[in-house]
C-alpha cells in the first residue's frame, strides 16, 4: 500500500536523564532493598538455592534430570539461559572467595532435601545480594526505555501534536515499582532483571522506528539522486530492530513465560522490518524483503536456541531436549497443578476440594458413594486437554 509520511527527524540518542542520577538512584534503592533482606521469603528462595546447587555440583547432562533422589520438588524448570545464569552465580571467583573466607557456608550450595534445607543467614544475604545486583539490568532497561520514549514525545511536539514528556519521571516509576520490589526482594525472584531485558528490547525497537522516520524526512528534503544517506539510515534502523528481536529472543531463552509476547513481536517486525519503503515521488511504496526476513529469523534463532546447543551436544540429545521441554511445559500436572494457582483456578480448585470434603462427610451408603466418586464432580483436565 502507499502512504505519505511527514515526521521530522529526531535524535534517539539525546537524553534528559543524567547517568550520575541513575547511579545515585540505584545506590539509594539498593540500600532500601538491603533493609528487606531479613523479611519474609517464599519457597521460591529454596527453588533458586537448589538451582545454584545443581549448577555448581552436577554436570550439565544432569541439570534437568536431578531431583536430589526424589527428595525435592524444586527441580530446574526454567530455560537453559537462566540455568547458565544460575551457573554463573554459583561458579565464579567471588562466590569461591566468599566460601573460602567463611562469609558463605558450603551448605548453602549443597544439594539438600526439602525437609532439611533451612538456609543460614549468610546464605540468605548472599542470595538476596544477587537479586539486588541483577537489578542493574532493570535500571539499564528503564533508562533506555525512558530515553527512547522521550524521543517519541519530542517528535510529536516537533510536529505540532502531543505534549512534553518527562523521561526522569518515567524512569523513576519503573525502578520504584512497589509490586516489583515486593516480588523480587521480599517474595524472592529475578523479575526485575528480566523486565530490564524486555525494556532494552523495546527501546531498540523504538529507536529503529525513529531512525526510519528520520530517513524519510531527510530524503524528502534533499536531492533524490543522493542515495548514500538513505542506505545508511536504512541499515541503521534495520540494525536496531534486529537488536530488539535478539534481545527479546534472549529473554525467552531465560523465562518462557514471555512467549505470550512473541506474536506481538512477530507481526510488528514483519511489518516494520521486513517491508521496505521505496520512494515513488512524494509517496512510499512498501514491498516485502525476503532477505531481511531471513536475517531476522537467523538472529532470532541464534539468540533463542544458542543456550540449548550445549545440551544438544550431550549423549542422547533427543532425550535431553524432551526432558527440558517436559520441565518447561509440565502439562502432566494437569490444568491446575497446585493449591496456589492464581485467579479463577484458585476458585476452581477450592470448589473441587470443598465438594470432595462434603462428599466424604455426607451420610450416604458406601455403594452409592463409590458410584458418585466414579464421576468427577468438578473434572480436572488430563495432560492432553490441558495442552489445548
Amino acid at each position: 500500500h502507499d502512504s505519505k509520511l511527514a515526521m521530522k527527524a529526531v535524535n534517539p540518542f539525546t537524553s534528559q536523564i543524567s547517568p550520575k542520577l541513575v547511579c545515585a538512584t540505584f545506590l539509594i534503592l539498593s540500600s532500601v532493598k538491603c533493609l528487606l533482606i531479613p523479611t519474609y521469603r517464599s519457597t521460591d528462595f529454596d527453588v533458586h538455592r537448589n538451582w545454584l546447587a545443581i549448577t555448581r555440583h552436577l554436570p550439565l547432562s544432569e541439570w534437568y534430570f536431578d531431583d536430589v533422589g526424589g527428595t525435592t520438588v524444586h527441580t530446574l524448570d526454567y530455560p537453559p539461559l537462566f540455568a547458565f545464569f544460575e551457573w554463573g552465580l554459583s561458579n565464579n571467583f567471588i562466590t569461591d572467595l566468599l566460601l573460602e573466607k567463611g562469609w558463605l557456608d558450603e551448605r548453602c550450595l549443597e544439594l539438600l532435601p526439602d525437609n532439611d534445607n533451612e538456609p543460614s543467614d549468610r546464605c540468605v544475604r548472599f542470595q538476596r545480594a544477587t537479586v539486588i545486583l541483577s537489578d542493574v539490568l532493570l535500571f539499564l532497561g528503564a533508562y533506555l526505555a525512558s530515553v527512547s520514549l522521550g524521543g517519541v514525545y519530542s517528535a510529536s511536539i516537533n510536529n505540532g501534536c502531543g505534549r512534553r514528556s518527562h523521561p526522569w519521571v518515567t524512569f523513576l516509576l519503573i525502578v520504584t515499582n512497589p509490586g516489583l520490589i515486593l516480588l523480587d526482594h521480599v517474595h524472592f525472584q529475578y523479575n526485575g532483571m528480566l523486565l530490564g531485558v524486555l525494556l532494552i528490547s523495546i527501546s531498540f525497537i523504538i529507536w529503529g522506528t525513529q531512525l526510519i522516520s528520520a530517513k524519510v524526512t531527510v530524503n524528502r528534503t534533499t536531492d533524490r539522486s543522493n542515495s548514500s544517506d538513505e542506505a545508511i539510515e536504512l541499515r541503521s534502523s534495520g540494525l536496531f530492530e534486529l537488536l530488539g528481536a535478539g534481545a527479546f529472543a534472549i529473554l525467552m531463552a531465560m523465562k518462557h513465560l514471555y512467549l505470550m509476547l512473541a506474536p506481538l513481536y512477530l507481526f510488528y517486525l514483519l511489518r516494520h522490518h521486513c517491508f521496505v519503503a521505496r520512494r515513488r515521488g512524494d509517496y512510499f511504496n512498501y514491498s516485502f524483503s525476503f532477505g531481511r526476513f531471513i536475517v531476522l529469523g537467523i538472529v532470532t534463532l541464534i539468540c533463542l536456541l544458542g543456550a540449548f546447543v550445549p545440551f544438544i551436544m550431550q549423549n542422547q540429545p533427543r532425550v535431553h531436549m524432551e526432558q527440558i521441554l517436559a520441565r518447561l511445559f509440565p502439562f502432566g500436572r494437569g490444568l491446575v497443578h497446585d493449591y496456589w494457582a492464581a485467579n479463577v483456578w484458585a476458585l476452581y480448585l477450592f470448589t473441587s476440594r470443598a465438594a470432595s470434603f462434603l462428599l466424604r462427610k455426607a451420610p450416604i451408603q458406601s455403594g452409592l458413594r463409590q458410584k458418585i466418586e466414579s464421576y468427577a464432580i468438578i473434572p480436572f483436565s488430563e495432560p492432553d486437554p490441558s495442552t489445548v
